[in-house]
């Protein structure tokens, strides 16, 4: 029978469990907001840092000081930190790629928003002309007023997105669950709500959110 390889004599797989299922668990008095498990506090310490971190990438802030400011704010470790800042990274640079390619389509929905137009005009035109029924005009008055207004919608829009690709920067971005995006994308909510009006970030949570919406 062969021998076994020296190496593999003591070798041992230890389990280890950081946030265990058995309470009480150490609850920091700092960081944690009242009962809240352990983990809940790392995860939303995490998502606080990351929306924090995402605004000063847009400032211009280097690594290493988002690493270590983002350390002392709420209170990760130094790996923590820095994933924190990777993501966002990430998502930042993401954002660049998308907004030449909704600078592309919203160019394109405006070329066909305005063929729209002409045409809904020159309908009207020609029912004014014949005299046509009042509820007719009308209905056509109505159709080019919406015509108007989604053209005149497209062109702030890509007025706004080429003013973003110009300074560099991207759109605002909705940090949050789903519930939350679902009510940005029916207008029930607006991209800045819950946003606190602070400029510094003095403790976890209350961090500049100019693009972000807290959880």
């Amino acid at each position: 029978m062969p021998k076994r390889h020296e190496k593999d004599k003591f070798s041992m797989t230890v389990c280890g469990e950081f946030f265990p299922e058995i309470y009480p668990a150490f609850r920091s008095r700092k960081w944690s907001r009242g009962e809240e498990d352990p983990l809940v506090t790392e995860m939303r310490l995490f998502c606080a840092c990351m929306r924090w971190a995402f605004n000063q990438l847009l400032e211009g802030t280097s690594r290493d000081e988002i690493k270590k400011l983002g350390q002392k704010l709420f209170g990760l470790n130094s790996r923590y930190a820095d994933d924190a800042r990777l993501k966002v990274q990430a998502l930042l640079d993401s954002q660049k790629e998308l907004l030449e390619l909704e600078i592309e389509e919203t160019e394109k929905k405006l070329g066909r928003a305005r063929k729209k137009l002409g045409l809904a005009m020159r309908k009207l035109v020609k029912a004014e002309r014949k005299g046509d029924v009042p509820d007719i005009v009308e209905k056509l008055r109505l159709v080019v007023k919406g015509r108007n207004n989604r053209v005149a919608s497209l062109e702030e829009k890509l007025a706004e997105l080429g003013a973003h690709r110009e300074n560099g920067t991207v759109p605002g971005v909705v940090f949050g669950g789903r519930k939350l995006w679902e009510r940005v994308c029916k207008g029930r909510t607006t991209r800045r709500s819950g946003r606190p009006p602070a400029k510094t970030a003095s403790t976890p949570g209350e961090t500049r959110q100019r693009v972000a919406i807290r959880t």
